[in-house]
């Protein structure tokens, strides 16, 4: 007999009704007969003995499901790192791009899980180094996107990049995103930039608020080095990975990015694809004209 498939769960505790919701996927969980694990704040909150440090909740398990949103996926992947494990999305939050089911779907999605009858999409991961205003270097990565934007100060900013130490553009504007194809459809698109299907080996540079009119989003393959150097050498520019804190940067320093040695694979159920998500989630149902 097979053995019975062993899935952690990990909550976003802001959201409304997180616990129930969190007792009610443990519950189904268990009577599709697998064996259910919870990461430390979400078993406190639950009242559930033995949870684990997310690192060792991944260790311990096939899958991951993660109660929340797509930042609670983007959180939940950025604290794994490289000891990642499949994440499977149970959306509570609104758009939902890159989780698996909606609270309706709650049976399926956990008889799906349990059975292991799901295929994975391997989603690529942007890596970062940079020094910050203090002389502290850093190292983070990124399954959306890497963002440099002024601070408090509404001026411009002037951003040179270069691939693989061959200049590229300056950029004048607001800033500048670095998206991997997952980070497409969040805020690269809202910038302007393409949408590029997940599979795509590629990195997008997409200006925020370019002031020239040549300044255009820009696709490269993601085998690449990018350094991004600030001209100006200001203050007050910020980088910030997949929404999370930003951080101020040293005047004059040099941030370098590269795909990171490590994929993060996401559960995708029965026959939903990429397009269909994009269909539903822009509402893209064609011309009437």
């Amino acid at each position: 007999m097979e053995n019975p498939a062993r899935i952690g769960i990990i909550t976003n505790l802001t959201k409304p009704d997180a616990v129930s919701r969190t007792r009610e996927v443990v519950q189904r969980l268990r009577q599709a007969e697998a064996e259910v694990y919870l990461e430390e704040a979400t078993a406190a909150a639950c009242h559930e003995p033995g949870g684990l440090p997310l690192p060792e909740l991944a260790d311990a398990v096939e899958v991951v499901v993660v109660c929340g949103g797509d930042g609670t996926i983007l959180r939940t992947a950025l604290l794994c790192g490289d000891r990642v494990k499949p994440l499977a999305g149970l959306n509570t939050g609104r758009l939902g791009f890159l989780t698996s089911a909606t609270e309706s779907q709650l049976g399926k999605f956990a008889d799906a899980l349990a059975r292991r009858d799901y295929h994975l999409s391997e989603r690529s991961v942007i890596s970062v180094e940079f020094v910050s205003r203090d002389g502290k270097r850093h190292s983070l990565s990124g399954l959306n996107e890497v963002t440099i934007t002024r601070g408090a100060i509404s001026r411009l900013i002037r951003l040179e990049v270069s691939i693989n130490g061959m200049p590229l553009n300056r950029f004048n504007g607001d800033g500048l995103i670095i998206a991997t194809p997952t980070g497409s459809t969040a805020y690269s698109l809202s910038a302007g930039g393409p949408i590029v299907g997940p599979k795509a080996e590629v990195f997008l540079i997409t200006p925020i608020c370019a002031h020239a009119l040549a300044s255009r989003a820009f696709v490269t393959e993601d085998s690449v080095t990018l350094t991004i150097r600030d001209e100006d050498q200001r203050q007050d520019i910020l980088l910030t990975v997949d929404g999370g804190t930003p951080q101020a940067l040293q005047p004059a320093s040099t941030v370098t990015l590269r795909k990171a040695l490590y994929r993060v694979p996401l559960v995708v159920l029965g026959q939903t694809t990429f397009y269909g998500v994009l269909q539903e989630k822009l509402r893209w149902m064609g011309s009437e004209v």
